[in-house]
Order: structure tokens, then sequence, then C-alpha cells
């Protein structure tokens, strides 16, 4: 994919994008709380285009800086919100000032051919303890439909479970969610126990530990990976069985429905270990 290519089509759409795009609030609401958008904290906007988020951030209080390789989608974007900064570049190529409470990408994802890259320049750019967050208003399958339109400017969204390994590597991930209405993964930015190879940082999960302390927390931050990805798996069996009773299949939704119950079940205990071994190694 040739980003060249990818900032010509967006300029080309951007006369007629605010019109033509689609707002679910509630999702919306739910996006920016799961990406930690709060009063007071200052926020990257990747990919912006025209501002669609902008106003939502502004009214929880938020501070705003949006990039976009679009310059038609930049000047609208700036000419609607003028006290905002906007700024037209590749944010794979831009040199920021400063790290970010909040980064966010929002139905923009799949415009960037090489995820492990973009979450790894992303990940520089969320402060520790900040939280980086990927999100879609609309399915996986939903959003792979509709590129089939654009599929010279975008890829196919990565599962969500292959995208929550990628954040695994720099943030505690706690939100993994894909249903028939959204998806997102979103993160905490760990500190301090990161090291890079050819400008990568890497948080290792196993292997060797450089002394006991960063050990543990490693650990901490595996296990607490691991109790979100179980219930993200729990929750998508819950809407098999859910699909499977609807189709007159009550043995088999049953069946499901136990194991799921199994599975919160040894979630729970493997939840109550974490807290426990959190609170001795705070």
């Amino acid at each position: 994919m040739d980003k060249k290519t990818v900032a010509e089509f967006f300029d080309r759409c951007a006369p007629w994008w605010d019109k033509d795009t689609l707002r679910d609030e509630e999702l919306i609401s739910t996006i920016l709380t799961n990406g930690g958008i709060r009063s007071g904290v200052h926020v990257l906007d990747v990919a912006c285009g025209t501002g669609v988020l902008f106003p939502d951030y502004l009214k929880r209080g938020a501070y705003v800086t949006g990039i976009d390789l679009s310059a038609e989608m930049v000047k609208l974007a700036a000419s609607k919100y003028p006290d905002i900064s906007v700024i037209c570049g590749d944010v794979e190529e831009t040199s920021f000032d400063r790290q970010f409470d909040c980064v966010m990408v929002y139905n923009a994802f799949p415009h960037f051919p090489d995820p492990e890259k973009i979450i790894a320049v992303l990940a520089e750019l969320v402060k520790p303890g900040g939280r980086l967050s990927v999100a879609h208003s609309m399915s996986r399958a939903a959003l792979t439909d509709h590129h089939q339109r654009a599929s010279a400017v975008s890829v196919d969204l990565l599962h969500e479970q292959e995208l929550a390994r990628i954040f695994s590597r720099w943030f505690d991930v706690d939100v993994i969610i894909s249903t028939d209405r959204m998806y997102q993964v979103a993160g905490v930015r760990r500190d301090g126990n990161s090291h890079s190879h050819g400008g990568v940082s890497h948080a290792h999960s196993g292997g060797h530990s450089h002394g006991e302390a960063a050990s543990m927390e490693e650990m901490l931050a595996l296990m607490k990976y691991m109790v979100g990805h179980n219930d993200a798996h729990a929750q998508e069996l819950a809407e098999l069985a859910d699909q499977l009773s609807r189709a007159g299949k009550t043995r088999a939704s049953r069946r499901i429905m136990d194991a799921v119950a199994d599975f919160d079940a040894a979630n729970t205990r493997l939840d109550s270990v974490l807290q426990e071994l959190s609170e001795e190694n705070p």
C-alpha cells in the first residue's frame, strides 16, 4: 500500500466525508470511555480525518492534537476547529515534542499497512500509564466488506486477539471487544521494563529476566493479559451459544454455556491470584 495513494484517495473523499459519516453516539461514548478520554487528558487523534471525534473530546474536557496524511482532510478539520492543532503528516515519520495521555486510532487502523510498526511507533507516543486505543464503530466483518471497495488503501483488520498480542509487548491490555456492532483493543502503557532492538521497544513476558522485581512485573503483566484474553474468549463462546439457541440448537447452546461457566470460574480464580500477587508486589 503506497502512502501517497492513501493520501490522494482521502483528499478526494474530503469534500463529502462529513455528509456521509454515520454516528452511533452510544458506541462512540463507549469507545472514548474505554480509551481513557476524560477531562484534562492530552489526546493524539491519529488519522483524525475531518475531526469526526474532535467535538466529543472537547465535550469531555480533553486537550486535542490531530494528525492525518490527507491535506484536504486536515484543511477541513482545522477550519472547523481553529483552536485545535491539526498536523498534516505521516505519524510514523513525524517527530513530536511530547508524549500523550491517550492515543486514539478511530475507524482508521486498516489504512496502516504494517500493524506491528504502527503500534511500535504509537507506543513511544504514549506516556507510561497512558492509554492506546484502536477502535471501529462497526464489526470486523462489516469493515472488511466495506473496504472491498477501497482495497488499494486498506488491509484487512487484524483479529482482535492478534492485535492484543502486538499491544501486549508495550501495554497491559484491558479492553478486547469484537461484536457485531464494534471493535476495540486498548491498554495501559507499561514503563521502565522494556528494551530496544533496532529502534523497536520490546517488553518480555517470559524467557530471561533482569532481576527479581522486573521478572515479577512482567509475570503480572502477562497474567493480566491472560485474564482479559480469557474474558474475550468466554464472551465469544456466549455469543455462539446465543446464535445456536436462536437456531433451535438448545442442547448445544446449553453445553456451550456450561463450558462458559467453567471458563468464568477458572478465570475468577486466576484473577484472584493476580489480585493477591499485585497486592504483595505493589
